[in-house]
Parts: C-alpha cells; structure tokens; sequence
C-alpha cells in the first residue's frame, strides 16, 4: 500500500503570494505547476495539462499569471 504524503506548494498568481497543501505519493515540478494552475484557475480550462513537460509547463504557467513555483514536503 502506498504512503500519502503531504505537499506544501508556494507560487505567485499575478503578483499575490499563495499556497496550498496536496496529498500525494509522488511530487514533481510539473505536478507542482499543474497543481498551482488548478489551484489558481478552479472552474476554468486554463489549467496545465498533468502530461506536459517542465519547458512547457513552466511557459504557460508564465502566460497564466502563475510565478514562482515552489513546493515541499510538508512536516
């Protein structure tokens, strides 16, 4: 059975600091971007495709308003 862990996940939607928390086995750069498109744009299509690559998904994160992506194993 596979072990949840929390995920803290930091960024900047148009200038403003926000962050959230995630649940997950696994975490990586693009699932941070991912999560933080959905996290900033909830009812919207704007969100990044889970299967981009880091390039792209850090470009559209840019062109979303989304900066400054961080994220890191919550205690």
């Amino acid at each position: 059975m596979s072990k949840l862990v929390p995920y803290a996940v930091h960024y900047m939607f148009d200038g403003v600091r926000q962050h959230f928390f995630k649940l997950a086995e696994q975490f990586s750069d693009v699932e941070a971007i991912h999560s933080a498109s959905a996290h900033a744009y909830p009812d919207s299509g704007r969100q990044i495709a889970a299967h981009a690559n880091l390039e792209t998904a850090r470009i559209k994160a840019q062109q979303l308003g989304i900066t400054h992506i961080r994220w890191n194993e919550a205690i």
